[in-house]
């Protein structure tokens, strides 16, 4: 007689749960080098985060777009719990005692320190942010629910969603420190950049969005 096998059937697959665990990483990552200032062409500066940031509404798309709206928001929370758990280690690991052997404790706050008002505005800005590249590509996807169609939901979104977050973030993380002519710079560089890496990305995206589609249509039906 065959023994029975305990399974245990999720109502998630692997391939979504790694897929958040991308989008975690990468929101920590960018919340990380946020405070390193880059140079862009015909030296517009901008921050550091325009390099790794757009993946996250690359795969806030995906997430509406296989999962729906629902797990899109559940992944946007989880990142930003995660953001706060982070930002409380730093803060514990930073105030701890540490020997007068040990150098580096003005580097590590440098890098790691930052202070709690472009933390606040930071993690302020990307709910705001995601919420509204969430409610653009569901609602466009209600009008026009064709796959074909992910490309412009995919790019009408991120435009609107990295707009809302700079709209946000600027303000509340530097004015007062920095000359408002100087945000209106910062923040026209840094939602064109994340505009063009995406559309850079696009076919990537597309692509990505139909594989995972498939593989999830796949397994619901085995």
């Amino acid at each position: 007689m065959k023994e029975k096998i305990n399974t245990v059937d999720s109502t998630y697959s692997f391939l979504q749960l790694t897929l958040t665990v991308v989008f975690t990483v990468a929101l920590l990552l960018s919340n990380i080098i946020v405070n390193k200032q880059i140079c862009l062409p015909f030296g517009q500066a901008t921050v550091g985060s325009v390099i790794l940031f757009p993946l996250t509404y690359v795969l806030s798309d995906v997430f509406s777009e296989v999962y729906g709206y629902r797990w899109s928001r559940v992944t946007c929370y989880l990142a930003f719990a995660m953001n706060i758990v982070m930002v409380l280690v730093f803060e514990l690991t930073l105030a701890w005692p540490y020997p007068d052997s040990f150098a580096n404790q003005t580097a590590f706050e440098a890098v790691l320190g930052s202070t709690p008002r472009i933390t606040a505005a930071s993690l302020i800005a990307y709910v705001i942010g995601d919420l509204v590249n969430d409610r653009v590509f569901a609602r466009m996807k209600r009008l026009h629910s064709d796959i074909t169609g992910f490309a412009w939901r995919a790019i009408a979104s991120s435009v609107v969603g990295e707009l809302s977050d700079c709209l946000v973030f600027l303000p509340l993380a530097f004015i007062g420190t920095l000359p408002v002519r100087t945000l209106v710079g910062i923040g026209m560089a840094q939602v064109l950049a994340k505009v063009l890496i995406e559309a850079v990305l696009l076919p990537l995206t597309t692509f990505v969005a139909r594989a995972v589609s498939k593989d999830e249509d796949r397994r619901r039906i085995i």
